[in-house]
């Protein structure tokens, strides 16, 4: 019998022309509100591509071709069914940003361990995981609008991961960050089993169960940039 685990973990930097006071705090944004946006694009794409069209003023990168190109890909989507909301992979995304709080980037964590690693801490994911970061949003909307977009980015792997057919649970988490005012840490999976004992989330800041989702923004002297990554591991008798 052969087994493929392919774990997809995808990192995008876009320009955040979102207008927010220095002084504000970031608003919360509950792991809830981000999975049940991401299903509303899964179940209702073609009702999506217009939200997506009305966004277009802000993704302005590839000069609104990347917004098209998401209306264009919405209007011709299947519906799909919705995520199922998992606490333990939202304890493993809490658990990244709260590693992120001072304002480091990227998937893997300060110990090397990767979104699979950690949501293995909390339950037991099957057949394919994958995550999506995002930096800099304050709303689900907001979030999810720009990883479906995927604005500079060539192989459009956060839309790709939100759209995968073979994900059915997922978990987020959204907290503050030091460089970017706020990360939001989105994990999928195409099965997952909670751990039956109750652990404690390494996150020291998170004490009202899932709240976190991510997608990455930058600017760096209005230069985007993107990075990306993919494995496949193969299970052969």
């Amino acid at each position: 019998m052969r087994l493929s685990f392919l774990a997809a973990a995808v990192l995008i930097f876009s320009l955040n022309f979102g207008l927010a006071r220095e002084n504000s705090s970031p608003e919360h944004v509950s792991a809830a509100a981000v999975i049940r946006e991401i299903n509303l694009a899964r179940e209702n794409p073609s009702l999506y591509a217009a939200f997506v069209a009305e966004s277009r003023p802000f993704h302005v990168i590839e000069q609104g071709r990347a917004v098209d190109e998401a209306v264009r890909f919405l209007k011709k989507a299947r519906p799909l069914p919705p995520l199922t909301l998992s606490t333990g992979m939202s304890r493993a995304a809490a658990d990244h940003c709260a590693e992120q709080v001072e304002g480091q980037l990227g998937h893997d964590g300060s110990d090397r361990r990767s979104p699979g690693d950690r949501m293995s801490r909390y339950g037991t994911w099957s057949a394919t995981w994958g995550e999506n970061i995002s930096y800099g949003q304050k709303t689900a909307r907001g979030i999810v609008l720009t990883l479906i977009i995927d604005d500079g980015v060539r192989s459009r792997g956060h839309r790709k991961n939100i759209f995968n057919p073979k994900f059915n649970y997922a978990g987020a988490a959204f907290g503050p960050h030091a460089r970017y005012r706020t990360v939001c840490s989105i994990d999928f999976a195409g099965g997952y089993a909670e751990r039956a004992e109750a652990l404690v989330a390494r996150n020291p800041q998170r004490q009202s169960g899932s709240d976190v989702s991510i997608e990455l923004r930058f600017r760096r002297d209005l230069v985007p940039g993107s990075c990306s990554g993919s494995a496949e591991l193969m299970d052969r008798p």
